[in-house]
């Protein structure tokens, strides 16, 4: 009898232990994107009176992908409080980021002007970004902002 529930343990500890695996794994295939506020070189630049509302400016967003497998991004959105606040779209050259690779998104200006505004009036400094790939699969993440929340202080400083 003894070695009967012995053996009914060892039986459950190894479907317990294939379940732990099998978890442990997907998590691990999960795709995985980081992000961080880059500037944009110098030379890439338009002169700032040149400038329309699409112009590229000097903030990029730098795309990490530290996930197992490839990532094909085709847009991102970043959102505050579930309030959306730049709809981003990703160039055709751009989409594919291979695992421990990363890819930088260039701001427009109008992209700037908007985060700039949002994070003065709800004073943030960090957005929910969600990445989705060519095949709707979302991937969720944060962006810190730390520079459009240091002006929006001093804006407020100022006018006060």
């Amino acid at each position: 009898m003894i070695e009967l529930i012995s053996a009914g343990i060892g039986v459950i500890g190894v479907v317990i232990g294939w379940v732990l695996n099998e978890l442990t794994t997907t998590f691990r295939e999960r795709p995985k994107l980081c992000f961080q506020m880059v500037s944009t070189p110098d030379d890439e630049l338009t002169e700032k009176e040149y400038r329309v509302k699409e112009s590229p400016s000097e903030h990029g967003i730098e795309i990490f992908n530290v996930g197992e497998k490839p990532f094909i991004l085709e847009s991102f959105v970043i959102c505050h409080k579930k309030k959306l606040l730049v709809d981003c779209h990703i160039a055709e050259s751009d989409r594919i980021i291979l695992p421990f690779h990363n890819i930088i998104y260039t701001l427009s200006d109008q992209e700037v002007d908007a985060l700039e505004w949002h994070c003065q009036k709800e004073h943030f400094d960090k957005c929910q970004v969600t990445a989705y790939s060519v095949d709707q699969k979302k991937v969720k993440g944060i962006l810190p902002v730390p520079l459009f929340a240091i002006r929006a202080n001093i804006r407020d400083t100022i006018v006060v």
